[in-house]
């Protein structure tokens, strides 16, 4: 398990709750993608639960399908939340992108919020509140993950000029360490080439799942930046563009992240 970077304050604030066991039943956590919002909760949950990582058959995870969280898969969630723990006496719920619920969905998950199950925990991960009825945000606890400092990072002995480069987000950072050589390559090629024909055919080529281009997306924002500062002639459509790319990954609710990255290797 990789240490946490950043947000020791919110650690420590949820293990006093849990010593003094003033714990909510539910909690946002308000943030971007790659924060740390799910690392918190494995670091805390070491503890807690008992366990070593979110695997766990009294932990839940929900996550968006094809951009949507429906109203099936909320109830499902409830059911499930009704049953005996398994290998604890306690149980958690975790919504991913929970701001892909649709309107549906949030009123169903309401009816979550208003009949508590004893030790039960619900985590909604969000980019920012208003992406939630305020009907919901109203019945959990708001935690917000501010970017983490460049020397938290430093400390780590990750080298960077960085938490500028990853916009103080540890999981993109974490991300470049697990890049593929292959992905590495293809970022490569793609910012070598001054041709948009050919940056779009070593794209296309690549066949990447589409599960994969947001992340991938998250991975080449270093890249770009870097290629901003030595790139003189073309700063202003690199500039744009990132501009772009970081604008779609902060709404990240039904976008087409195959468009997204087509655009983005056209307009570079």
């Amino acid at each position: 398990m990789t240490e946490l970077i950043g947000h020791k304050d919110i650690l420590a604030y949820f293990q006093n709750c849990a010593k003094n066991e003033t714990l909510s039943h539910a909690y946002s956590f308000i943030g971007p993608s790659s924060i740390g919002r799910k690392k918190l909760l494995e670091v805390f949950f070491v503890n807690f639960l008992p366990t070593s990582n979110l695997q766990h058959p009294d932990i839940k995870i929900v996550e968006p399908e094809k951009n949507l969280i429906s109203i099936d898969t909320i109830r499902s969630a409830r059911s499930w939340l009704q049953h005996t723990p398994i290998s604890s006496d306690k149980k958690v719920l975790i919504i991913d992108n929970a701001g892909q619920m649709n309107t549906e969905a949030q009123n169903a998950f309401l009816k979550i919020l208003e009949e508590p199950g004893r030790n039960t925990y619900i985590f909604l991960l969000v980019d920012n509140r208003r992406q939630v009825l305020p009907t919901i945000y109203s019945r959990t606890v708001p935690i917000y993950f501010n970017p983490v400092r460049k020397s938290e990072f430093e400390n780590l002995g990750i080298e960077m000029n960085s938490g500028e480069e990853f916009h103080g987000r540890p999981g993109i950072a974490l991300k470049q360490d697990d890049l593929s050589e292959e992905k590495s390559e293809l970022i490569h090629n793609i910012l070598s080439s001054t041709d948009a024909s050919e940056r779009v055919r070593v794209w296309m080529e690549a066949k990447m799942e589409k599960d994969e281009i947001k992340n991938w997306l998250e991975s080449i924002i270093p890249d770009l930046r870097k290629k901003l500062l030595t790139d003189t002639q073309n700063q202003k459509q690199l500039s744009k563009a990132i501009r772009n790319l970081l604008e779609s990954l902060s709404h990240p609710v039904s976008q087409n992240w195959q468009l997204v990255a087509e655009n983005l290797i056209i307009s570079i």
